[in-house]
């Protein structure tokens, strides 16, 4: 709706939308004022264009790896990922269109360069043709799905350079396992059949990481063993790049034998195009900049072979072009004869980088989505995302293609063009399945170093992105430095190696960096931290000299036994500490506690031999019953017939207990009879006037389980106890009660309804037969009159008894500070 506000009088009035803009009269003071729209009846695409332009990562905007970008992109009400279904046409037609085409051609170009990456060996150049349908077939297939399944109305997802890297190492030990014993009618089959049972194997992990809902976990993953893998991703793309460029194997410590005429010739195109392409697009981050050095590197090579008097054909004996090939037959993997050729067992065998490559696909999935969150200012369902790409990669490996991942960059850099809804990441799925069946025809047209430039480029913006840009991220020296470690053994001694270190790596910095967060949150003294039992003034008196005998321990997040040497260490030193009073009571407050580790019984049976040996008692509160069965389970009982430890539903209860223990060793918790003259003498200013004061106020008997006062009423008197205990509660929905405080003989409530008129904020409710003498606020006024000084003595003592409880609520948050 539309909203005509009149500046002069205020008048407000919703109008049809329609009139927006327009000019009309107020029909109160007739002044005349315009007719806007409300903010949150603008277009999505209006307001998205208001806003400034999508920042993206260092590093290129389509590069395959998580990239960070600030800016956002999104309307107020964040409704570019939801949690419902999206629809098809959203954002409209003709800019999805556009933004499919331009994705759909750059997802064309990657899906080459991966091929290229995947064949790169000299020996398996044979299969290359092959290579490109399998990853054409990724990028419909697994495009196509994630477009219509995930929430992120933009995506795009394909081949993808990690999961490329591992493919290399697999096909490539594939065939030296097979070359020696099998023929190439054996071979070729069985590399194959690796690829797609490696694509439907890391989409059913992947779909059941998703399912458990075990994203947020994966979360946890240190940035920097990851980061340090990625960047040697970055130099295994580059060597990759080499080698097909090349058109031999790579090897660093050969690699003067490659300095001569070829050299230049073959690898300075596709290493000046990849550096062109990482310096123009660090600073001009659009796609369509992209497609058009795409397209002038290869118009530029047909110009100059047009120069050099060449023919296509003839650029391609000279390798500047692709060879023609005939269309490659990627149906005949269903064929009978085909899949009796494939040697099973050479698979199995090679089930570690199955099992590497989906670890390392989840990874980067979750650090493309945290920066996509970052991109668009709003939360991604991590698991459902998983569970939409595990099924696009199972699909994808039953229809014969490569394993595929979130492409972040292309999927903003398709964002950026107007991709706004499912229908763009379709175009671009159907884009590839064209060129599917007529890569045999497009790619002799194609210059070599175009794929292999792409892959100088995306190895380069991996090694920058991560070995240059992060040095301004890490906060800590060693979190670069193990990055950078990483790094070098994945370079150096091979990409299974550095994942084997940087998972152990990962493993030591979680243990180490969780272990340093201490189970216990708090360390508090029973001199300052009570129960909520408003005691007679002798008691508390009695309980600030040795409340110190109860140490109290706020314990919180997950207890595993690492953990607990920190809160045996705590104990045991306050238990040495000579400066304080002994120990008698050690309170542990588990209302923090999500779990233990099943092995954290052995720490707590030592605990209670401490507790025997140094003679305190454990206290136990707020234990979740789950947790309560999984003691018990092991042999360890919260509720010691020894009496060294007992429990309690919660923490009051439990200071409660040790409380009146202390108070009982030193022969203070019965308060004797006594009358309430006697009780205030000690604490009431003017004792001159407790007489008169007591004929100022009336005897009331309130029974047990009775109520003072509900709740809600009207607060119209205060309250002096002179027999029996009363429980101060708050009455929640659903019948709950919460127990706010307790209280007994000396104590006064209800003091602030003589001076506010607010109603009773809680309860009142007689825990034992009480005796109690009630001054209202209409004697109070009486007395105002006719005796101020009396007024004044009563005044006097309500500020003392809230001085008193103000100190101690300062002594508490002291504690909780130090």
């Amino acid at each position: 709706m539309a909203v005509f506000r009149c500046e002069s009088c205020g008048y407000k009035e919703k109008v049809a939308n329609t009139l927006a803009g327009q000019k009309a009269k107020c029909p109160k003071c007739k002044a005349v004022a315009e007719i806007m729209a409300e903010e949150s009846d603008l277009l999505l695409d209006e307001a998205m264009d208001s806003l400034p332009p999508v920042s993206e990562a260092e590093g290129g905007i389509f590069s395959d790896i998580s990239e960070k970008a600030p800016a956002r992109d999104l309307d107020a009400g964040g409704e570019e990922v939801s949690g419902d279904a999206v629809s098809l046409l959203r954002g409209g037609l003709p800019r999805n269109v556009i933004a499919g085409l331009v994705t759909g051609l750059l997802t064309f170009f990657f899906s080459l360069s991966f091929a290229a990456l995947v064949f790169s060996s000299a020996s398996l150049s044979g299969y290359f043709p092959h290579a490109v349908s399998m990853a054409l077939i990724t990028a419909a297939v697994a495009g196509a799905f994630m477009a219509l399944g995930s929430r992120v109305p933009f995506a795009v997802a394909g081949p993808e350079s990690t999961v490329s890297v591992i493919l290399l190492l697999l096909v490539t030990s594939l065939y030296v396992r097979m070359s020696p014993a099998h023929s190439a009618q054996a071979i070729y089959p069985t590399i194959v059949a690796a690829v797609a049972v490696t694509a439907t194997a890391a989409g059913l992990c992947l779909y059941a990481v998703g399912t458990i809902r075990a994203g947020a976990w994966i979360r946890f993953i240190p940035y920097q063993i990851v980061g340090g893998m990625l960047a040697g991703v970055g130099f295994l793309v580059l060597k990759g790049a080499f080698g097909f460029a090349m058109g031999t194997d790579f090897a660093l410590d050969e690699l003067s034998n490659f300095i001569h005429y070829d050299f230049y010739i073959k690898w300075l195109p596709p290493l000046l195009f990849g550096l062109l392409l990482l310096f123009v697009l660090r600073w001009l981050k659009n796609p369509l900049v992209a497609i058009f050095l795409l397209l002038a590197a290869c118009g530029g090579a047909h110009v100059f072979l047009w120069w050099q008097g060449m023919s296509p054909e003839q650029g391609s004996a000279a390798g500047w072009l692709f060879s023609p090939f005939p269309a490659d037959r990627f149906w005949e993997v269903y064929e009978p004869s085909f899949l009796l050729r494939i040697e099973w067992g050479a698979i199995l065998e090679h089930i570690a980088y199955i099992a590497v490559m989906t670890g390392l696909v989840i990874a980067t999935v979750m650090l493309k989505i945290t920066d996509l969150e970052t991109n668009i200012g709003n939360e991604v369902d991590l698991d459902r995302e998983l569970r939409v790409l595990g099924g696009a990669n199972a699909l994808t490996g039953l229809c014969g293609g490569m394993p595929g991942s979130l492409s972040l960059g292309r999927s903003l850099g398709g964002r950026r063009v107007g991709a706004r809804g499912p229908i763009s990441g379709i175009i671009a799925a159907a884009l590839c399945c064209v060129a599917l069946f007529y890569a045999h025809v497009v790619l002799p047209y194609i210059p070599v170093f175009v794929p292999a430039g792409l892959l100088v480029y995306m190895g380069l913006s991996l090694m920058v992105r991560w070995l240059v840009d992060t040095r301004a991220e890490f906060t800590q020296s060693e979190d670069y430095a193990l990055l950078f470690l990483v790094f070098l053994l994945t370079a150096v001694f091979g990409f299974l190696t550095g994942v084997a270190v940087g998972t152990a790596m990962a493993l030591m910095v979680v243990v180490s960096r969780y272990g340093r967060v201490s189970v216990v949150k708090l360390a508090l003294s029973g001199a300052h931290h009570r129960s909520n039992v408003d005691r007679a003034p002798f008691q508390f008196k009695v309980l600030k000299q040795k409340g110190e005998r109860i140490y109290i321990l706020r314990l919180q997040g997950f207890i595993f036994l690492g953990a607990t040497n920190s809160l045996l260490g705590l104990i045991r030193a306050r238990v040495k500490d000579k400066e304080k009073l002994p120990v008698r009571f050690v309170v542990l407050d588990f209302s923090r506690i999500s779990g233990l580790d099943s092995s954290v019984v052995i720490s707590f049976t030592r605990l209670k031999q401490m507790a025997r040996k140094q003679a305190f008692t454990l206290v136990f509160t707020n234990v979740p019953f789950e947790v309560e069965r999984q003691l018990e389970q092991g042999g360890f009982t919260l509720e010691d017939p020894d009496g060294f430890s007992k429990t309690f539903m919660s923490l009051d209860f439990a200071l409660e207990w040790c409380e009146d223990q202390i108070l009982e060793a030193e022969k203070a918790l019965s308060v004797k009879e006594q009358t309430l003259p006697q009780l205030l003498a000690t604490v009431f200013p003017e004792p001159k006037y407790i007489p008169l004061l007591m004929k100022c106020m009336k005897k009331v008997k309130v029974g047990q389980g009775e109520h003072v006062f509900h709740q809600g009423d009207v607060s119209d008197a205060m309250y002096f106890i002179e027999h029996g205990m009363v429980n101060v509660q708050l009455e929640l929905e659903g019948g709950k009660i919460l127990r706010l405080k307790k209280m007994g003989p000396g104590t006064t409530f209800g003091e602030m309804g003589i001076y506010t008129s607010a109603p009773r904020s809680a309860s009142i409710v007689a825990t034992e037969d009480c005796v109690l003498y009630r001054l209202s606020s209409k004697v109070l006024q009486v007395i105002q009159s006719k005796n101020p000084r009396l007024v004044s003595a009563i005044h006097r003592f309500i500020v003392n008894l809230l001085s008193e409880r103000v100190a101690q609520a300062n002594d508490e948050v002291r504690d909780l500070l130090a």
